[in-house]
């Protein structure tokens, strides 16, 4: 019996999957620099003129693997998230599930927060949402603490700078004041400092091997600090 020939939609989304598969083997391989667009052709034994239509070049492919790398990362940050759950355990589970998907995916963690690949915009009209989504979960969650002055140790913020915040937090759907998203940020960007030091070797092998106690007091001092309830 002859087998259905498969409609343009499902060939586009084979090839899709195939240049997904063997760039992210190619990432973790040669890094991101050295991505090739002809060696994934090889490597799906098609021509390159075939790979061309789906992928124009190197810089479509590294943004074609952003996408999919931040996405997979939110997947599994926010994998059975429960708004009915405490503050401070949904901040847990988000914390730990970004850890165990960069361990896991060093080279993808390195593509989305680690240095930046020479020669390469990453455009934002197709990075921006995807690349935001734990960001806005976080800042949610975070916003649900019950500090009767604000986060601790929060500082004054000043005017320039509590606009810039009120517009991320406007862009990310979450209403904080300059207080509170500053103190945000700050939380923010350690958690993916200690993740990153971690994946990328700067704790060293010893210290490494603590990695998820690290986060566990990460954890809780941040909760501590937003007044999460649960902590």
């Amino acid at each position: 019996m002859e087998r259905p020939r498969r409609t343009h939609a499902e060939a586009r989304a084979q090839m899709r999957e195939g240049i997904l598969r063997l760039g992210n083997e190619q990432l973790a391989q040669v890094g991101a620099a050295a991505l090739s667009v002809r060696e994934i052709a090889r490597g799906l034994g098609v021509a390159s003129s075939a790979i061309y239509r789906h992928v124009a070049n190197r810089d479509e492919l590294l943004t074609l693997l952003l996408v999919d790398a931040y996405g997979d990362l939110a997947d599994a940050a926010l994998f059975g998230d429960d708004p009915g759950a405490p503050p401070a355990e949904r901040l847990a589970a988000l914390a730990r599930g970004a850890r165990d998907w960069a361990v896991a995916n060093p080279a993808r963690w390195a593509l989305a927060y680690g240095s930046p690949v020479p020669g390469y915009a990453a455009p934002a009209e197709r990075t921006t949402a995807p690349g935001t989504r734990v960001m806005a979960a976080f800042l949610a969650i975070l916003a649900l603490g019950d500090a009767p002055d604000g986060p601790r140790g929060s500082r004054p913020v000043s005017e320039g700078l509590a606009a810039e915040l009120a517009s991320g937090a406007e862009e990310l759907g979450v209403r904080a004041d300059p207080g509170l998203a500053a103190a945000a940020v700050e939380a923010w960007t350690g958690l993916i400092g200690l993740i990153s030091a971690e994946v990328f070797g700067q704790l060293g092998p010893d210290l490494a091997e603590h990695g998820a106690e690290l986060l566990e007091r990460w954890t809780a001092e941040t909760a501590r600090r937003f007044g999460l309830a649960g902590s």
